[in-house]
């Protein structure tokens, strides 16, 4: 038995809190962004928003995805990589990195999709980010994006 792919869409929500209301409870139910105290999750996704770097994904009028960044120059990226400390929220909109902060979604397909538009959005820049693993792990991630 097959299954087909679900039909996606991707899209900014005008409005910013409108795109806040439909983020954060989605984030909320999803492991690790649950274990988020609200006010650091809600000022992560809220700078995203205000930025313009985030996507979700729907399928139909669910949402299925979200998917949000920052983007830094690249002295700031290793800067964030060797302390895990964010740089300031008013040098989130550098050249060069696209540091994934938030990333969830319902299915694979979702992720895959949104995953597509960024590399489309952001071809020839580095793509960085920390992974938390399940065993306590901490993983850092820097590659180029293709």
């Amino acid at each position: 038995m097959t299954t087909t792919p679900p039909r996606l869409s991707l899209r900014r929500i005008e409005g910013r809190h409108l795109a806040m209301g439909l983020a954060l409870p989605y984030l909320a139910a999803r492991q690790p962004f649950a274990a988020f105290q609200a006010g650091e999750l809600t000022r992560t996704v809220a700078g995203q928003i205000l930025r313009g770097h985030y996507l979700k994904a729907f399928e139909a009028n669910r949402l299925v995805g979200y998917l949000g960044w920052a983007c830094y120059n690249p002295e700031d990226a290793a800067a964030y990589a060797r302390s895990l400390e964010a740089p300031p929220a008013d040098r989130a909109n550098g050249q060069g990195v696209v540091w994934l902060l938030t990333v969830a979604a319902t299915f694979p397909a979702a992720l895959e999709a949104m995953l597509r538009d960024g590399r489309r959005r952001y071809a020839g820049w580095r793509a960085m980010g920390v992974r938390h693993r399940r065993n306590g792990a901490v993983v850092t991630f820097n590659q180029p994006i293709r």
